[in-house]
């Protein structure tokens, strides 16, 4: 009867363990809806065009080293969950900042053409 009983709560404790890991990673992919929050949707239009030309350049090579890590990690066992933990959330803000220095850029008519 008591190893019944154990086998019970053991059972009971890896449920509890499973429903507490699901929940967690549920509220990981909990983000802005719009992607940004609105002090970044201006945060390119109170600089200069070398200024949001210089950050733009480096969320682009930003964006694309995430890519190439959550791509990497999603061909691994396991490697979707450690990507969307690890990486998907970044470069999700990093391609919603781009939009917003695209924004900015075209605002304060920057040229964005590579010399």
């Amino acid at each position: 009867m008591v190893e019944r009983v154990d086998q019970v709560v053991g059972m009971l404790s890896r449920i509890g363990t499973a429903a507490l890991v699901a929940l967690c990673c549920g509220c990981a992919t909990v983000s802005d809806p719009a992607g940004f929050s609105v002090v970044t949707q201006d945060k390119f239009d109170f600089m200069s065009c070398p200024e949001i030309v210089a950050n733009r350049n480096g969320l682009i090579a930003r964006e694309k080293q995430l890519a190439e890590l959550a791509a990497k990690a999603e061909t691994a066992p396991g490697g979707v969950l450690v990507s969307y933990t690890a990486y998907r959330s970044e470069l999700t803000q990093t391609r919603a900042q781009i939009v917003a220095a695209n924004r900015g850029a075209q605002k304060n008519n920057c040229d964005l053409s590579k010399k």
